[in-house]
């Protein structure tokens, strides 16, 4: 008997053309050599160390398939604790640490599709990575004019460009995720790093870095609603047409500091309005300045979430309890022995928001969070009542509780929620703050969301 064979799986012409964000972690492996010029280049070689350390962070990127060839370009940041405490110059019998705070990449990728879900490539590009030293002496000594008094504390810290290349390899889960690994070897060449100790006392040192990188992570591509080769297959007749992505963006303004937050929701049950596992995916960065002994520190952070959870929804409810990792840089302009959120931290991290209608003319939400990275915590709330009578257009009070080793600040306010144009929800907010560091003043808040 003659049987017709089963017609081909569907196949998208370009399944790895797109745009794509993720996440990544890993292990890195430094390699610093401090040479003297100073008061002359003599080029003694005053300390050679390796560094081991962790790294994580985001990334997100453009591909561009033609037949088996993938180009793209893609740009990541990694917070990193790529750290080592070791002993360094001579006279004073010096201690010394070193830290790598973060490192970041932007990348031209190209690669071999050796089937339809595995792709390996090269990259190649520039690099650039954020260094602070500490240098104390335990006995009294001197060179070239520099007092090694005891206890005496020589910092530096600088962000310096390199090269980059590597090789991974990427592999096809479903048309929307991928997960890959990846080595990568960073050279910053040499450059003078200037220590000083706040006294008005300084010294040069010519520093020649590398760093070497194993990371592992996952990417999420936008624009697929087909497999573009064989995957896990629906049930017959079920039907996934609602929005799976909630993208947010924040943008805040208060007295001495402006802050941005941009991110993602991600529900891997049917689509947002279906209970289910969540993943929540966030960066953020920002700058802030506060008085410190007569003088004024400025501080420029960043910062990032990797957070798992589930969500509970209703007719008239929403519930994430999410729990994961962040991370946290912040780099100040001037050393501050006082206050201990500076450099890098990474920690545990918990969040829970809800938002709730108790009648379609009312509105109560409330978010909540805690990372051991800077003991860092934020809570708010706001009710609001519908000012359009059926557009759900809520107008009402809001407070606000946050802060971290460094300060706390509460916050009482008014806010305008859901003003829909277009697919997106725009939320602004403002009001009266009283901050620990920087006194009494006034914010503005303003968040833009869209579902898809």
């Amino acid at each position: 008997m003659v049987t017709k064979a089963p017609p081909p799986a569907p196949v998208l012409a370009t399944p790895w053309t797109g745009v794509y964000i993720g996440a990544n972690v890993g292990a890195g492996f430094g390699n610093t050599k401090f040479y003297d010029i100073f008061p002359t280049p003599d080029w003694q070689l005053d300390a050679s160390i390796n560094s081991l350390g962790w790294l994580g962070g985001l990334q997100t990127g453009y591909n561009y398939q033609i037949n088996s060839v993938v180009l793209g370009v893609r740009g990541t940041f990694d917070w990193a604790g790529i750290n080592n405490n070791f002993s360094c110059f001579a006279f004073g019998n010096q201690q010394c640490t070193e830290h790598g705070e973060w490192v970041s990449t932007l990348v031209g990728r190209a690669g071999w599709l050796f089937s339809p879900a595995i792709l390996l490539y090269i990259d190649g590009g520039a690099a650039w990575i954020r260094d602070s030293w500490t240098d104390v002496a335990t006995t009294k000594g001197s060179s070239g004019g520099v007092p090694s008094l005891p206890g005496d504390m020589f910092t530096a810290n600088d962000i310096r460009t390199g090269w980059v290349t590597g090789v991974g390899l990427e592999y096809r889960l479903s048309p929307s995720w991928s997960v890959w690994a990846e080595y990568d070897y960073m050279n910053f060449g040499e450059w003078p790093a200037g220590f000083s100790d706040g006294l008005g006392n300084f010294f040069p040192e010519e520093v020649k870095q590398s760093i070497q990188t194993v990371t592992v992570g996952f990417n999420y591509y936008f624009g697929y609603g087909a497999a573009p080769y064989p995957l896990v297959s629906k049930e017959e007749g079920l039907e996934n047409s609602g929005k799976t992505i909630r993208g947010f963006s924040v943008f805040d303004v208060a007295k001495e500091s402006v802050d941005g937050l941009v991110g993602g929701l991600f529900a891997f049950s049917r689509d947002l309005d279906t209970s289910g596992p969540r993943l929540w995916v966030a960066g953020g960065a920002g700058w802030y300045r506060y008085p410190a002994e007569g003088t004024n520190i400025q501080g420029i952070y960043s910062t990032g979430d990797l957070l798992g959870g589930y969500g509970f929804e209703g007719d008239n409810y929403e519930i994430n309890l999410l729990a994961g990792g962040s991370a946290e840089n912040d780099m100040l302009s001037q050393p501050d022995p006082q206050n201990r959120v500076q450099g890098t931290a990474v920690g545990v991290k918990g969040r829970a928001d809800m938002w709730v209608n108790p009648t379609p003319q009312t509105l109560f939400y409330g978010e909540g969070e805690y990372s051991t990275a800077f003991q860092t915590w934020y809570t708010a709330g706001k009710y609001g009542f519908d000012i359009t009578n059926g557009k759900q257009l809520f107008l009402g009070p809001e407070a606000a509780y946050f802060g971290n080793e460094r300060y706390n600040q509460w916050r009482v306010g008014v806010h305008l929620t859901q003003i829909k144009f277009a697919n997106f929800s725009l939320d602004i907010s403002g009001g009266y703050l009283d901050d620990s560091s920087v006194g009494t003043g006034a914010y503005g808040h303003v968040e833009l969301s869209t579902d898809f």
